[in-house]
């Protein structure tokens, strides 16, 4: 047995071993002292990444593993052949190098137990291929629309890579134009885009340490380069058999091109005149068939989208043209210092030619009057020996067979003849409107002249007064204009240096003397009386005038007021009639057109002028500061007045504030003492008849009005978005101001917000920022001593008030038909607010219960649907903006405790007493009330007593009553009870006591028959059982029989079969009139709805044994009657309950106890 155990031991020792050993198979546990020879298997090295080829940086572990599953085996590894600090099954290389190639191996021990050397694991690390892009299909450098197909070769082609490619470092995507497969990609119709550095990058999948970038690619993608054609021997206008070569030059001379020549869109050959050599083509000698357009068009070797034509190159191939002499300024007969321009004239315009001049076919030379330019020559100042023919030769340079000699030009060349003017009608001193003809005279007939007459040197143009015919020239009427020296100027058309000027011939033409009238003694103005000299007065006194006077046209002759002497005439006495306009007039002997007439010299004969003041500066109606001027106007203008000014007829001494001058009244600074009637008076000097008073100025004095800001549109308190419009009322209309409005004395400017109009100022949607005291300023135009400040009208913005609803009467929890009042309470009471009233968010109108008063409202008997939350909203009438919301008040209405109230007298008392006893329930147990009673509506009393007595009277009977309780805490009055009548009930009580009597009394009539068969039998000795007296009404309908027919039938003493039969009879009958009244009178009980039943007590005659005598029956007999009162009082305590249909029971206890009457009632449901 010990071994069994020691075999189970070592069993379980062993199996705990090896599963520990199984568990850490990397753990080396220290062999024990007696080690057990095991045999290890060769190893193997796995790595963790299954490449041929490391990239620098990845992450190798390499693991040594032996087939055998031992624990405590140790590790050694080496690489080539060099051993590595490890004793671990597994060699983790974090970062590889390239030092970290090589082949490793290694080898497991336990103990002195050694497996064989692994096979080796070679690891090559490397440093990731740098990939190259190169051309596979096009070029570097291409056009548009070509193909290009770039290749990103990487050396190392024993991997898959993946390639991504990138153009100026952004990544390429697949699109029309670009594709990539593999690692190619194609660019399928190159464009500008394209244009860049294009460098691919390569990465092994799920190794990102193996991505390289390539290095750059420049592609290069532009539009095929524009060639031309350009000159590079003779000329783009030749002639025939010269030479020409023409050049098709290309910007792009990196590239070997292809070229082609076309003349007029036709492919050129080589043939005995034209030869093509590269990008040249050369015309050995120039035809007319080689004449036209000339193109180059140039091409790449198999590269046909390079193609590109040039422009167009024009080559003129013709004749050498025919020169002519063509006069271009001039004439072919010149006078001296005159100008003569020839032209060589050469059909061919478009080849500069060398021109070469002859005069009598000898070569000019230019000098000081010849110029030659170009293929023209210039006589700068034509003399007498430039007289002759003239040829040009025109020649191009380097050219010899252009050379051409054109016809001959005869020019001729003298002096100008020389005019003279001579008079030939009139004098060569002459007056205005006389007639003078003068004539320009020139002994060269033989030409025709043009004549240009000249007075002081300026051009004469014919009018309506002077005519030129030919070498004429008439004055028909002569002016002052026409005074001067004339002179005459003759000329060839268009050769002015063929101009000739005549000698001067002076003519003198004036007006005829202006005679003037001129005072000599007097005025011009003169008032009547006075007296008046006037001279005609000549400027011309070498002539002898004759003098002719006038007023207002018409001759004065002398007479005993006017005497006229000479060239003077007087006025000895002025009268009215002498008023008027005096002329004289003047004339020479012979010459009628010599008459001249002198200006009108007015003469005023009047009464002295009437002045007036008028305003010069200012205004009639003035502000104190202000500057008025007054003129004093005298409609006479013509003298020199004295002025004196009065204010109100006082005379006006010049001070600080007043200064006169002249006619004028300047008041510098107006005050109100300037105030009044301003009137002027005039005189003249020496003159006392002219002195004259003006009308009156009324001059107004006042101070600036004061204006006032009020309101027009809105409110002085307004809400924000809300618009105000505000007037700048002036009292004073009768002027035009200009107003400026200003907010806290800064002026306000428009904006979307504000608008300004004459005097008004609308806020179209009020802000906060525009809060703030407003004034305004008035003032006239240029006036600005009439600037005027108002007062401040201050202006209110701000958000719509938020009301709340506050309890003002009642409670927010309320029974019915309390009061209730609610206030909707705004912080702003500056203000009239219309307020609207809601229930559960629903409008509340007025009705019998809800009065709204003003802020107000009243519940005036709350109601189960005034339950709810009330909110009030306020809005100022016909202010939309103004309405606001109030937070919601929660009202709580709830029924008031019931009343209930019932007659508490009996049934038996009802007939016979006095008084009926009414009791109030309040349905509230917890709370204490008194009771108010109510008869028919009215008013009776309140007690403390929940019962309430009145006098039992057939008023009493008709009356309706109610009660309601109450308290002096809330709630304080219950609700109103039902109304009760007693009328009804005592009816049907009389009617249930009379039925009752009735049965009453035959049951004592029964029972008094029972007594005496009891007294007149006697029984047997028998044991008592309580049974009940009386059968039910149920028995007698199902014939069974009573305890009391028992009792008779086997009890009683012996009847006659008559007198059985009678008391038999009597009680069937009474039976069912008992049960019919009671199942009509009944009234329903709390516990059941049983009928009442009537029980007699039977109790056992103890140790009796034999019947009493007849006394003691006699006794019997009267106890019972006795007890029969009682017992119709019992009956009669019989009232009807609210919550039973049961009724009373009454047990006629038979037992000669002296504490009971025999009878006893209970309750049976």
């Amino acid at each position: 047995m010990a071994f069994v155990k020691f075999i189970l031991i070592a069993a379980v020792v062993s199996m705990v071993l090896r599963l520990s050993k199984e568990e850490d198979p990397g753990v080396t546990t220290k062999p024990m002292a007696m080690e057990t020879k095991v045999h290890i298997s060769k190893p193997s090295i796995t790595a963790s990444l299954n490449h041929q080829v490391l990239y620098q940086g990845e992450e190798v572990t390499l693991q040594c593993t032996v087939p055998e599953k031992l624990s405590d085996l140790e590790y050694a590894w080496d690489k080539d052949s060099a051993p590595i600090k490890t004793s671990q099954s597994t060699y983790i290389i974090n970062a590889a190098t390239v030092s970290d190639s090589g082949k490793y191996s290694c080898m497991a021990k336990r103990g002195t137990t050694t497996s064989e050397i692994s096979d080796p694991q070679v690891l090559t690390v490397k440093k990731p291929p740098q990939p190259k892009v190169i051309l596979s299909v096009g070029w570097s450098r291409v056009f548009t629309d070509e193909k290009v197909t770039l290749i990103c070769e990487v050396l190392d082609t024993s991997t898959s890579w993946k390639y991504t490619w990138l153009r100026n470092s952004l990544k390429i995507s697949d699109d029309a134009d670009i594709k990539t497969t593999g690692n190619s990609l194609s660019i399928l119709s190159a464009k500008q885009g394209h244009h860049g550095d294009y460098t691919c990058e390569i990465e092994l999948q799920d190794r990102p340490l193996s991505r390289a970038l390539s290095t750059k690619f420049a592609l290069s993608v532009q539009e095929p380069p524009q060639p031309k054609v350009i000159l590079s021997v003779g000329w783009s206008r030749v002639f025939t058999d010269e030479k020409v070569t023409l050049i098709c030059e290309v910007l792009d001379t990196s590239t070997s091109w292809k070229y082609t020549w076309l003349r007029n869109s036709l492919k050129i050959s080589d043939d005995a005149d034209i030869k093509t050599t590269g990008n040249s083509l050369s015309i050995l000698s120039a035809k007319q068939g080689h004449h036209g357009n000339y193109t180059c068009e140039i091409e790449l070797q198999d590269r046909p989208l390079s193609r590109a034509l040039s422009t167009t190159f024009a080559l003129s191939v013709q004749e050498p043209p025919q020169p002519k002499v063509i006069l271009s300024v001039g004439w072919s007969r010149v006078f001296t210092h005159e100008k003569v321009t020839l032209i060589c004239e050469v059909l061919d315009t478009s080849t500069s030619w060398k021109y070469t001049w002859l005069r009598n076919s000898l070569k000019i030379s230019d000098d000081a009057n010849i110029k030659t330019t170009g293929n023209s020559l210039s006589i700068l100042s034509a003399k007498q020996g430039h007289h002759g023919d003239y040829t040009c030769e025109i020649e191009l340079q380097d050219r010899p067979l252009s050379r051409a000699l054109s016809t001959k030009f005869a020019l001729s060349v003298q002096d100008p003849p020389q005019p003279k003017v001579i008079l030939s009608v009139g004098w060569s001193r002459v007056f205005t409107d006389e007639k003078v003809t003068l004539i320009c005279k020139v002994l060269d007939t033989s030409t025709s002249w043009k004549y240009t007459w000249l007075r002081n040197s300026l051009k004469i143009s014919d009018d309506a007064d002077i005519k030129t015919t030919g070498n004429s020239l008439s004055i028909l009427s002569a002016k002052q204009g026409h005074h001067g020296n004339y002179t005459c100027e003759i000329e060839l058309q268009d050769r002015p240096l063929s101009r000739a000027l005549s000698t001067t011939f002076a003519l003198s033409v004036q007006e005829q003397p202006q005679p003037k009238v001129i005072l000599s003694v007097g005025w011009s103005r003169v008032f009547t009386d006075e007296k008046v000299t006037l001279i005609c007065e000549v400027l011309d006194t070498s002539t002898s005038w004759k003098y002719t006077w006038l007023r207002n046209s018409l001759k004065i002759s002398d007479d005993a007021d006017i005497k006229t002497t000479g060239n003077s005439l007087s006025i000895l006495s002025a009268k009215q009639g002498h008023h008027g306009d005096y002329t004289c007039e003047i004339e020479l002997q012979d010459r009628p057109l010599s008459r001249a007439l002198s200006t009108k010299f007015a003469l005023s004969v009047q009464d002295p002028p009437q002045p007036k003041v008028i305003l010069s500066v200012g205004w009639s109606r003035v502000f104190t500061d202000e500057k008025v001027t007054l003129i004093c106007k005298v409609l006479d203008t013509s003298t020199s007045w004295k002025y004196t000014w009065l204010r109100n007829s006082l005379k006006i001494s010049d001070d600080a504030d007043i200064k006169t001058t002249g006619n004028s009244l300047s008041i510098l600074s107006a005050k109100q003492g300037h105030h009044g009637n301003y009137t002027c008076e005039i005189e003249l000097q020496d003159r006392p008849l002219s002195r004259a008073l003006s009308t009156t100025f009324a001059l107004s004095v006042q101070d600036p009005p004061q204006p006032k800001v009020i309101l027009s549109v809105g409110w002085s308190r307004v809400f924000t978005d809300e618009k105000v419009t505000l007037i700048c009322k002036v009292l004073d209309t009768s002027t035009s101001w200009k107003y400026t409005w200003l907010r806290n004395s800064l002026k306000i400017s428009d904006d979307a917000d504000i608008k300004t109009t004459g005097n008004s100022l609308s806020i179209l949607s009020a802000k906060q920022g525009h809060h703030g005291n407003y004034t305004c300023e008035i003032e006239l135009q240029d006036r600005p001593l009439s600037r005027a400040l108002s007062t401040t009208f201050a202006l209110s913005v701000q958000d719509p008030p938020q009301p709340k609803v506050i309890l003002s009467v009642g409670w927010s929890r309320v029974f019915t038909d309390e009061k209730v009042t609610l206030i909707c309470e705004v912080l702003d009471t500056s203000t009239s607010w219309k307020y609207t009233w809601l229930r559960n968010s629903l409008k509340i109108s007025d009705d019998a219960d809800i009065k709204t008063t003003g802020n107000s409202l009243s519940i005036l008997s709350a109601k189960q649907g005034h339950h709810g939350d009330y909110t009030c909203e306020i809005e100022l009438q016909d202010r939309p903006l103004s309405r606001a919301l109030s937070t919601k008040f929660a009202l709580s209405v709830q029924d008031r405790p019931p009343a209930s109230l019932t007659l508490e007298t009996s049934w038996s008392d009802i007939m016979s007493v006095d008084t009926l006893t009414l009791k109030c329930e309040i349905k509230d147990g917890t709370l204490e009330w008194n009771y108010t009673w109510y008869k028919d509506g009215l008013f009776e009393q309140t007690i403390l007593e929940e019962t309430y007595s009145v006098k039992a009277t057939e008023e009493t009977f008709k009356s309706e009553y109610k009660c309601r309780g109450n308290r002096t805490e809330r709630p304080l009055y219950s609700s109103f009870s039902e109304g009760f009548k007693a009328n009804n009930i005592v009816l049907k009580r009389k009617v249930l006591l009379a039925i009752s009597g009735c049965v009453v009394c035959s049951i004592i009539l029964l029972i008094i028959g029972c007594i005496v068969l009891r007294c007149t039998r006697k029984p047997e000795k028998q044991e008592m059982v309580k049974e009940d007296f009386f059968f039910s009404m149920t028995d007698s309908k199902t014939q069974t029989s009573s305890p009391l027919q028992e009792y008779l039938t086997e009890n009683g003493p012996p009847l006659d079969k008559e007198e059985r039969d009678e008391s038999t009879a009597i009680i069937n009958e009474a039976a069912p009139i008992i049960e019919d009244q009671i199942k009509e009178e009944g009234l329903p009980s709390k516990e059941a709805g049983h009928f009442t039943s009537f029980k007699v007590e039977k109790s056992p005659l103890k140790e009796k044994k034999e019947l009493q005598s007849l006394k003691e029956c006699d006794e019997s007999t009267a106890l019972l009657i006795e007890a029969v009162p009682a017992a119709d009082d019992q009956i009669n305590e019989v009232t009807p309950s609210k919550e039973t249909a049961c009724f009373t029971s009454f047990k006629a206890d038979i037992s000669p106890s002296p504490e009971s009457n025999g009878l006893s009632s209970y309750k049976e449901c």
